[in-house]
């Protein structure tokens, strides 16, 4: 019986991929037939039990390379000499393998006279699932997985399809990565996912010398982050102490959501561990669980039917979802509907009373904080607005799927009984609500157009001072905690008054766009609109939450600067909230970990910001890699993504990286991977939006209508593919997205 080694070269072989000839001797006493009329050959093992499941046998076996045709016979021996070396024994022992069951067959095959040869593994041996690994070295690429030789290794992230690299790109360019990736997953289809490709490029074409599985990841029960969604809240990299406080936000959330739901403590904890890691993070960047959000909605009745709606609403772009039974008790079952039935229903009366919820626990703060609060009471502070608000924040969850249902209902009966396209059907949706979002920019506009503004200035901060660019980072600077920012932006405003009086004029109108009448559809409509209001005003009073945390965090950021804890005030957001917590009680320097980690974070701002990571087991870090970004080298004029505001705009395109790098954005087309709520003070001097991310209900989305500026979502590779200083068209109503002339930036 031949091992796999044989089996995959054949199948692949006969699936037409370029596999050297090659020929088997199966024992040492047989006659032995070369595969071709070349001169150089390698000579390998290939045992029956090789690169089986768990028992892989890697480098355990002799394989010899550049064998003239005079030296085959004495090869092939020591190949089956090495069949009876001490080693064997040991690893068989240890894999609980009796090695009197192991058959040993050699394999000959032509050698390639390699410019670059090296190995492909279609998951990351490290437990990375969903990211190919090429590592190349020159010539024969001996070496190449000890690292022993110069090489280079490209980690593709099959999702998004980007690359980053460590070593020496000359020995492999990023097209040549590009083609063994793509030609990975083709041989994928034949062979399984998990597979580890040892490969050789002649004069561009590619030869695959030998697959075999990856036998160390278990793919079964696989740990999957994306940051569909949340990645509008946390862009970019987060902090350590934002990234522990979103942790325990969204844990005690979904809990809170998930009891509403089953009604059952036994059920609940059974699961708890699900529910207490529905957000996830690696490389500095925050998460969804996903596999956890959709235990989690698989709670719902007719969860099938709600889940598409979800992901569209979100922007899920992955829809494939484990959709195992949960197991739940007959009764439990029942109970869900009845109990999710009447949440669901009275979710717009509990939207009311958390928001008068809200002002009391705002209020209550407000009145009682000081600059001068000791530690332990600014801790009693936040443990109480903690308290108040955590146990039952989670109905926002429940009217987020009451908007999605709503917002999918009507959607359907626009497209069905009106027969409207995407693009008019989004517009009118996303102009159904004059939502709270927009109050904060159009008091500011009143700011810009008042000719004595200070005194108003205080009242602005007041009600709407933790409203800025990635607010609900803690570490983000607002209105409240820089006031100058305040004035920055008033200034910027200023800069344009034609675009100034515009947006007033058009604030001043509220006019929108008619919908289509009927007993149905203004059913739908009401509902979807109270939704979307009430899902507006919860993440404006969300920001407000997290305008408290930070007054705590920087007042006692303040203190322990002062106790020698902290180098500066800022270091801070580089510990978690357990270890902020724990140095009120047992005060100890934080330097030299803050200094670590300040050292992750800059090797985390050279990885690609990727929007789906599957993990075999525990998500982890990268680190030890001297990494570099590379952009993949996608190239087009003409793009296209999801309509959600209408109107056409041409103008010069400026794409952001980083918010905090903006400088001017007056009549530009922002190119972006997402936004957040913060926006909105950048959309109003801008053209025209177009990101990566977002959704119809997005702030991308509905924002962008009511300024009435076009945007587009969706629009993968955006940031790539456009350049600043390109001038674009873009057509909000159809997702049509024109590159006119390319600008001189690279």
């Amino acid at each position: 019986m031949y091992g796999k080694k044989i089996e995959n070269l054949r199948k692949l072989s006969e699936a037409g991929f370029d596999v050297p000839p090659f020929a088997v001797v199966e024992k040492p006493s047989d006659e032995i037939k070369l595969p071709s009329d070349a001169q150089i050959f390698s000579v390998r093992s290939a045992g029956n039990i090789e690169d089986a499941a768990g028992s892989s046998f890697a480098g355990q076996f002799k394989t010899i390379l550049n064998v003239k045709k005079e030296d085959i016979p004495d090869a092939v021996s020591k190949v089956f000499g090495s069949l009876d070396s001490a080693g064997i024994e040991v690893y068989a022992a240890s894999m609980d393998l009796d090695p009197a069951g192991i058959k040993m067959n050699v394999m000959i095959q032509e050698m390639v006279d390699a410019d670059h040869s090296g190995v492909i593994f279609t998951a990351n041996p490290m437990g990375i699932l969903n990211e190919t690994v090429i590592t190349a070295g020159p010539g024969l690429g001996q070496g190449v997985k000890a690292r022993s030789s110069d090489t280079v290794t490209y980690y593709w992230n099959q999702t998004d399809k980007v690359f980053c690299f460590e070593g020496n790109e000359d020995i492999l360019s990023q097209d040549d990565a590009l083609k063994l990736a793509e030609l990975s997953e083709e041989i994928k289809k034949v062979l399984g996912d998990l597979l580890d490709i040892e490969f050789a490029v002649k004069d561009g074409k590619i030869f695959i010398l030998q697959a075999r599985n990856i036998t160390t990841l278990n793919a079964d029960d696989p740990v999957i982050l994306d940051n569909s969604n949340i990645v509008e809240s946390y862009p970019g990299l987060s902090l350590p102490l934002t990234i522990s406080f979103v942790d325990m936000v969204y844990a005690g959330v979904f809990r809170g959501l998930s009891y509403r739901v089953l009604k059952n403590k036994k059920e609940l904890a059974k699961r708890e561990e699900v529910i207490a890691n529905m957000t996830g993070h690696a490389n500095g960047r925050i998460y969804y669980k996903i596999s956890n959000w959709y235990t989690v909605i698989r709670f719902l009745p007719f969860s099938k039917k709600i889940i598409p709606v979800w992901q569209e609403m979100l922007g899920v772009k992955t829809k494939t979802y484990d959709d195992t039974d949960l197991g739940l008790n007959p009764f439990v079952r029942i109970g869900t509907y009845i109990n999710s039935l009447y949440e669901l229903l009275s979710a717009p009366r509990q939207m009311k009373k958390l928001e008068k919820k809200f002002a009391e626990v705002n209020g209550y703060f407000y009145d009682n904080f000081r600059e001068d609060m000791a530690p332990a009471e600014l801790i009693s502070m936040y443990d109480k607005v903690k308290e108040e608000l955590l146990s039952c924040w989670d109905v926002t969850l429940l009217n987020d799927m009451y908007a999605f249902i709503y917002t999918g209902l009507l959607k359907s009966r626009l497209k069905k009984k009106y027969h409207l396209d995407e693009g008019r059907i989004n517009s009118l949706i996303s102009g159904i609500t004059d939502i709270e979002s927009m109050k904060p920019v159009k008091a500011l506009i009143k700011l810009a157009t008042d000719d004595d503004p200070d005194e108003k200035k205080k009242e602005y901060i007041r009600l709407y001072g933790d409203r800025n660019l990635e607010e609900l980072k803690l570490e983000s600077r607002t209105f409240r905690s820089n006031p100058e920012l305040l004035d920055k932006r008033i200034e910027e405003l200023k800069k344009d008054p034609a675009r100034l009086d515009e947006i007033k004029r058009r604030f001043a109108s509220e006019h929108k766009e008619e919908m289509p009448q009927g007993i149905i559809t203004g059913f739908y409509l009401k509902r979807c609109c109270k939704g979307i209001a009430n899902r507006e005003i919860s993440r404006l009073n969300r920001s407000r939450i997290y305008g408290i945390v930070r007054l705590i965090m920087d007042t006692l950021a303040k203190q322990y600067k002062v106790q020698g804890f902290l180098e500066a005030e800022e270091d801070i957001y580089m510990l978690t909230l357990d270890e902020v917590f724990d140095l009120a009680k047992e005060g100890r320097d934080m330097k030299d970990l803050i200094d670590e980690r300040r050292s992750d974070y800059e090797f985390f701002a050279k990885l690609p910001a990727y929007s789906r990571l599957v993990f075999a087991d525990k998500e982890f870090d990268r680190s030890g890699m001297a990494v570099s970004s590379l952009n993949n080298s996608i190239s087009s004029d003409l793009l296209t993504g999801t309509p959600c505001s209408a109107g056409v705009a041409e103008g010069e395109a400026l794409v952001i990286r980083n918010v905090k790098d903006v400088k001017d954005v007056k009549g530009k087309i922002l190119i972006a991977k997402m936004t957040d709520p913060g926006w909105v003070f950048l959309l109003a001097s801008a053209a025209g939006i177009i990101s990566e991310k977002g959704s119809l209900l997005s702030h991308t989305a509905i924002i962008s209508r009511e300024l009435g500026i076009p945007a587009i979502t969706g629009v993968t590779g955006a940031t790539d593919i456009i350049k600043t200083g390109d001038f674009l068209r873009i057509d909000g109503a159809s997702g049509r997205i024109e590159i006119k002339t390319k600008g001189d930036n690279p």
